[in-house]
């Protein structure tokens, strides 16, 4: 028989033990999800705050860029500020530049006279004008080609400022009281300032290495050449036509120049353009001296048949206009048009000694082949002849004033004045040289017509000088404010990159924040199921034995 006690006893402590296994599930279930739930909320939390950390740091970097931007604008108008400060002070020129000016112009001017005095043949004499100029010009030659081969120290001070240096700052310690002396003594003999040896090799070979190269020996020939077609032209010139119209005729380059850029279909301006008919115009006027004097010259030589020694002699100083003299002066004007162009390249970069004397020497090689072939120079003591007493003082004048002292004295000036100053300034030619040569009895005086179309020449060329100078500033501030452009532009990509790659990494971030959320997420609710397993399965009733 069953004991109906004992089956009672053994449901009701089933029944207690499910309601605790209940309890406990239900406990653990809500542990759980509490757990669950506050990790959940602890992540959006720091999520959030994460984008407003963002947030705060994009706000902070905008006003840095703003006060980058505004600290730039306040540099950019202090610099403006100080560079119309330094151009104002820079545009004060030195009064002795209008000295030097005056008496480069003077000496330019007196080449024309000093050159119709000597007598001998055209070609010949301006062999001579180029040989003596070369011979003086070599000596500033071997100086700049020092600079490229270089023999001895030329400046001596360098080494005791450098001793001196030595036993003031290193030795003694004097830093405070002699360090500036030490350093202005260094700055004087140029040795701060000076490239490291490896580096002014680099730069000389790099020099050599141009200068001999097949194009450049090919320019300075070429240019060497026009330069002696140019003066063979206008002292050819100057035996056979006036004084006056050689040197008007050959300073009228800058109508040349604009013939040229319209033949070559080269960008010019319209000022340029009407400078160039109204000089165009004024060498057709002037041209009519030439036709006219030169027929009453022809009917004048067929009557008188016979004149004395000095009438003969002032005819030979004094020449009338002609038409072929003037074509040859315009032919000079034509090369010195090609001499700018040939030589503006190589100026670019050669020192202007090794410029000026291969070319002045090349142009007097010329003109002594020239003058060889043409000419008879037997009667002048030869291509050298101006070593003679009869021609060595106004050769040597020629070469030293309007050679030396005209050119480079313009050279010299041109850092303090503007170059179209000068250019205007060197226009005056023409009516100083024709009023020259009247002084010294080699010049008639002039015409008609030269008297109206020379001023007119003059203008016209005035108004391309000015006209091309504006031309060409207008250019230049062009391609200052496109590059100004570009360099804006080309940093405000760089900007933008930076901004776009802040935001790839900030967005990076993001999503690698809100995947870890995820797995963490994931991590927790795989977490809680092994628990849970685990539990039940330690809940499981166990069988009695």
């Amino acid at each position: 028989m069953y004991d109906y006690n004992d089956d009672d006893k053994d449901t009701d402590e089933e029944e207690e033990q499910e309601e605790q296994d209940g309890i406990i599930l239900n406990s653990i279930n809500v542990t759980a999800g509490d757990d669950q739930d506050n990790d959940t909320d602890a992540m959006l939390l720091h999520h959030s705050s994460s984008l407003l950390d963002q947030e705060e740091e994009e706000k902070e970097k905008e006003k840095e860029e703003e006060e980058i931007g505004l600290n730039q604008k306040k540099n950019n108008n202090n610099n403006t500020t100080t560079t119309n400060i330094d151009t104002n002070n820079n545009n004060k020129t030195p009064w002795w530049c209008y000295v030097v000016l005056l008496f480069a112009l003077l000496a330019m001017s007196s080449s024309g006279s000093a050159l119709s005095k000597i007598d001998a043949p055209p070609l010949l004499k301006a062999s001579w004008r180029l040989q003596s100029t070369s011979i003086i010009l070599f000596f500033g030659f071997l100086y700049d080609l020092n600079a490229i081969y270089p023999v001895t120290n030329i400046n001596p001070f360098t080494m005791l400022a450098r001793k001196l240096y030595h036993l003031l700052v290193k030795q003694y310690h004097l830093l405070d009281k002699y360090h500036a002396i030490a350093l202005f003594l260094l700055n004087w003999s140029g040795t701060p300032n000076q490239p490291s040896l490896e580096q002014q090799r680099l730069d000389q070979k790099e020099t050599r290495d141009r200068f001999f190269s097949k194009k450049t020996i090919g320019l300075l020939g070429a240019t060497g050449i026009i330069l002696g077609l140019h003066f063979g032209f206008w002292v050819s010139s100057l035996s056979t036509t006036s004084l006056s119209h050689s040197l008007l005729f050959v300073t009228s380059s800058p109508i040349m120049i604009v013939i040229i850029m319209l033949v070559t279909r080269k960008p010019i301006s319209k000022f340029e353009v009407i400078g160039c008919i109204i000089g165009f115009v004024g060498l057709i006027v002037t041209l009519f001296d030439s036709l006219f004097l030169d027929n009453d010259n022809e009917s004048s030589s067929s009557s008188s048949s016979s004149s004395s020694s000095s009438s003969s002699l002032s005819e030979s100083l004094t020449k009338s206009p002609t038409l072929y003299g003037d074509l040859l002066a315009l032919l000079g004007a034509f090369c010195i048009v090609f001499y700018l162009f040939a030589g503006s390249n190589l100026r670019s970069w050669l020192s202007l000694y090794l410029y000026v004397f291969p070319v002045t020497f090349i142009g007097s090689v010329f003109l002594t082949i020239s003058s060889l072939i043409f000419e008879d120079a037997s009667d002048y003591g030869g291509v050298f002849g101006w070593f003679r007493p009869s021609f060595i003082w106004l050769t040597l004048y020629v070469a030293i004033f309007p050679g030396i002292i005209g050119h480079t004295g313009m050279n010299a000036i041109i850092k303090y004045i503007e170059p179209v100053v000068i250019s205007v300034t060197l226009l005056l030619e023409p009516p100083i040289g024709t009023l020259m040569g009247w002084s010294v009895g080699v010049s008639d005086v002039p015409g008609l017509f030269t008297f109206l179309g020379g001023p007119i020449v003059i203008f016209g060329c005035v108004m391309v000088t000015l006209a091309s100078y504006k031309r060409n500033k207008l250019e230049t501030e062009r391609q200052k404010k496109q590059q100004l452009e570009e360099d804006n532009q080309n940093n405000n990509n760089n900007s933008n990159d930076h901004i776009d790659i802040m935001d790839q990494q900030q967005t990076t971030t993001v999503v690698q924040e809100q995947s870890s959320d995820y797995i963490a997420l994931n991590s927790l609710d795989s977490l809680t199921a092994i628990d849970l397993e685990n539990n039940l399965k330690l809940l499981e009733p166990h069988e009695e034995e």
